[in-house]
């Protein structure tokens, strides 16, 4: 099932141009496209950093408790050593710094859909300031997050579908 992608929920009486308003509903549904796949690598990101953190911490529990009752060092000794593969992998990987990026990105973005609803309300007097804003956001956004999956991008095809003005 797809769902429509669409800057305008209802319709309404407004002064904006056809032609504006098309504009505006066109970057909507290009930075709709950027949030959303974002919005999936930062659930991504924060369930790798949670399972793995989560295993060390239980691993490193078994460990101390198997140890005392079983009076075996070299089971304490493996236990410890895998809990700390665990997180040496998701420190390595650097999942909770991938995680706050894609925060980053995914509110940038959010935000940006935000203020092209508010465009498309109220005019676009300052389109072309916008558009530089964004630009300088995006190259931002694309210097510190990794580059989104071609995994979310099919997702989001599948899912969305941009039904122009």
């Amino acid at each position: 099932m797809s769902t429509s992608v669409c800057l305008l929920d209802e319709p309404f009486t407004t002064v904006v141009e056809l032609d504006s308003l098309k504009r505006l509903d066109g970057l909507y549904a290009f930075y709709h496209k950027y949030w959303w796949c974002r919005r999936q690598m930062f659930s991504y990101y924060k369930l790798c950093n949670v399972i793995l953190n989560g295993l060390a911490l239980l691993v490193v529990a078994a460990s101390i408790i198997l140890g005392s009752v079983w009076k075996d060092g070299y089971t304490v000794v493996g236990l410890t050593a895998f809990a700390t593969l665990l997180k040496g992998w998701n420190d390595f990987k650097k999942y909770s710094f991938k995680m706050d990026m894609a925060k980053f990105a995914y509110t940038t973005y959010e935000k940006t859909l935000t203020e092209l609803r508010n465009y498309a309300l109220v005019g676009v007097e300052e389109l072309d300031g916008f558009l530089t804003k964004m630009e300088t956001l995006d190259d931002v956004v694309t210097d510190f997050t990794p580059p989104t999956y071609d995994r979310y991008v099919r997702d989001y095809e599948r899912r969305f579908r941009h039904v122009p003005l």
